[in-house]
């Protein structure tokens, strides 16, 4: 697989800046014509891939991100926010961070002016110069691979060697970019592990009872705190400077889970100290919260294995708190399946812990069913008959979890979580390499009643400016027909109609996409009764993820959420992050779910991480309340700003805050996204929340 940072120019005086293994791309537009030469990383403080350099007289973005302004040491001297009406800097080494969709790097030598507004940065210099411009890569899948066997003992050994892929052991491996990917793991006749990787020598160590099931749950906490990993008659945190860290009161799961958000937490707020002097929202709370004095600068500069002694004396409450509100649960069955998951889990930095949840088939599984999607309307007109609850179908009764996200590793139907499947990630890795590739749509409807699904997705997933997609429409394919679409492939397949568990229904027959020789549909939305067991073979077939459903849905709200969920889905919100809004925030959500990998994201947010206002009308008003979701581009870790906030605050991914917006400022407010918007609990679309609004 390729790893690193891709630049070529587009036209006379564009520079097209793609990360080649996570995907992520953007733009950089010149004032005049430019050749681009080769450069050197070393030119920046911080860490980059790769760079290039070119002569020009002048610099822009196609949208607006965070900019800080920094010195040739690396520190900083500005923060250019929206309000901002521009800045002159006089010569010198300046260096200029973009937190773009790849993280970029530029480095000036010359005068220059640089300005910000709601729809770009644009740097212009006072004559023809030399611009360094360097890139970031995200090493998001696995480079190596370690085989092993079922021994725990294997288990122990190959997550002691998760942590040698952090880029550094220093607070800022909280950042997404400092963090590559665990090595992948598979099940052989023997423990090999590739000669490329060794066990970071960080004195930390974790020791946990040699048992499949509570090794598995300190997998993240290994990887992110860069561990070796022993056997031992409890959980236990140890490290070279003398920490002793035993919690007997609580389980390995719980345990671990503590003490990964409470160090990732705090991290986050020290990192502060280093590269990145930013206004974090998250640290003004903790010291609003908090008598404890963290001593920032003095933390930053410690060893990991002391900071972590430190940081254990920190009122864990408080820390709680302010920290965001954890992305992803994952709930393991154990086996071979969730071993293979745990690499993928740990980069996500999920919480895992191990579970058997009770199953259920036939009447059974129908009431328990329709208990986890109590609240969901089930009136009206459905696509077709209920088949899924017979004695074939095993549904799964997953728990609830805090988590944003809840995912079920394991077999089954499950209820109340989405449905990993290794192959999506691995599919996902081959999708995102080095495909510069135009979007490509596709929408089928075989239900003509549902036609109005298939005009209304065409009018959601048309009209960003960054983007031009090549839409497809297609009605009442045959089997033969529908069968080419997936083996000839698309960016996103939209398929309304109807569905049994044993195929996708067309005019003359059903297709099992069981049978397809491959599917090169990357992600899919199946809108259709019953669509979970067709989903998951596209996925085994060759696909990354997608939405599903359950059981029937009522032809009136389908309509709706499919054109809500394309419109989530247009604006760069993932796969997952679709099913616990449209799960939370609409009649039928419970009906719904994703299968494969719910990381995966259609196209990229502009302007920043994906947000979704939660608006509520008030006596002059309205409150705005802003939850910013991980997604690809901007993962756990990242930080952002909110072109909605006056102070100009930086906040961490994920993250929540509230804004009075007057009546007569909420079509601005809401005039940098197309996302869906949440108005007294419910999802619907902006357009139809703005016809309320008296300006």
């Amino acid at each position: 697989m390729q790893s690193g940072i891709k630049f070529t120019t587009k036209g006379e005086s564009d520079v097209h800046i793609r990360d080649v293994v996570a995907g992520q791309q953007y733009h950089l537009s010149a004032s005049d014509s430019i050749d681009v030469r080769p450069s050197s990383p070393e030119a920046f403080p911080a860490p980059v891939t790769d760079a290039i350099e070119i002569e020009t007289s002048g610099l822009s973005t196609l949208d607006h991100y965070g900019l800080a302004i920094r010195d040739g040491d690396g520190d900083v001297i500005g923060v250019l926010s929206v309000e901002d009406a521009g800045g002159r800097f006089d010569g010198g080494i300046q260096i200029l961070q973009i937190e773009a969709p790849v993280k970029t790097f530029l480095r000036i030598e010359a005068p220059f002016r640089c300005e910000s507004s709601l729809d770009r940065i644009s740097i212009q210099c006072d004559e023809p110069s030399t611009i360094v411009v360097g890139a970031r890569a995200r090493h998001c899948y696995p480079q190596e691979t370690i085989t092993i066997t079922d021994s725990p003992t294997d288990l122990l050994e190959a997550l002691s060697y998760f942590g040698d892929t952090m880029m550094t052991a220093s607070p800022e491996r909280s950042f997404p970019t400092l963090r590559a990917h665990p090595p992948r793991l598979v099940h052989g006749e023997e423990l090999d592990v590739p000669d490329t990787l060794s066990k970071p020598e960080t004195g930390v160590t974790i020791t946990v009872p040699p048992d499949r099931s509570e090794i598995m749950s300190v997998a993240p906490l290994a990887y992110y705190l860069l561990a070796t990993v022993e056997p031992g008659e409890g959980f236990a945190l140890t490290t070279s400077a003398g920490v002793d860290y035993r919690p007997t009161e609580r389980g390995t799961a719980d345990a671990a889970t503590e003490l990964l958000t409470h160090c990732f937490t705090l991290d986050c707020l020290v990192r502060t100290e280093g590269l990145y002097d930013v206004d974090l929202y998250e640290r003004q709370r903790f010291e609003s919260l908090s008598d404890v004095d963290l001593a920032y600068a003095d933390l930053y500069d410690q060893p990991l294995a002391e900071r972590l002694g430190r940081y254990l004396e920190v009122d864990r409450d408080a820390v709680s708190e302010i920290g965001p509100t954890w992305l992803t649960t994952a709930l393991l069955e154990p086996g071979r399946e969730a071993v293979e998951a745990l690499p993928y889990l740990s980069y996500e930095l999920a919480q895992v812990r191990t579970a058997d949840p009770p199953r259920y088939s036939g009447n059974e599984a129908r009431s328990k069913a329709l208990e986890a999607f109590s609240g969901s309307a089930g009136a009206g007109k459905t696509r077709t008959t209920s088949l899924v609850f017979d004695d074939k179908a095993e549904f799964v009764a997953v728990p609830e979890t805090d988590s944003t996200q809840t995912v079920w590793v394991g077999s089954g139907i499950p209820l109340n979580s989405a449905a990993f499947d290794v192959n999506g990630y691995e599919h996902y890795s081959h999708v995102t390499e080095d495909d510069e590739s135009g979007l490509e749509i596709t929408i089928v409807c075989n239900e003509i009643e549902m036609d109005k699904e298939s005009t209304d997705l065409q009018e959601v997933l048309d009209p960003r400016d960054d983007l031009e997609p090549e839409l497809t429409i297609r009605r009442r394919l045959s089997v033969a027909e529908l069968r080419a679409v997936i083996e000839d492939g698309a960016d996103y397949l939209h398929f309304v109609g109807h569905a049994t568990p044993d195929g996708l229904q067309c005019p003359d027959g059903e297709l099992d996409v069981g049978t397809v020789e491959q599917s090169n549909v990357d992600m899919f939305f199946l809108n259709a009764c019953q669509s979970f067991q067709q989903g998951k073979r596209l996925v085994e077939r060759g696909s990354v993820g997608g939405m599903v459903t359950y059981s029937d849905v009522a032809d009136k709200y389908a309509l709706q959420t499919g054109t809500l969920i394309g419109q989530l889905l247009n604006d760069g919100f993932s796969i997952g992050a679709c099913h616990s809004i449209v799960r939370e925030t609409r009649p039928i959500g419970g009906h719904y779910t994703a299968v494969g990998n719910r990381t995966a994201i259609l196209s990229q947010p502009e302007g920043g991480a994906p947000t979704l206002f939660h608006i509520s009308q008030k006596s002059d008003g309205y409150v705005f309340d802003t939850h910013v979701h991980p997604s690809e581009a901007y993962p756990i870790g990242s930080i952002i700003s909110l072109v909605i906030d006056p102070d100009d605050k930086h906040y961490l991914v994920p993250s929540s805050d509230q804004f009075d917006v007057a009546p007569e400022e909420v079509e601005e407010a809401l005039s940098h996204s197309l996302s869906p918007i949440v108005v007294d609990g419910q999802l619907q679309s902006r357009s139809e929340f703005l016809s309320t609004v008296e300006r």
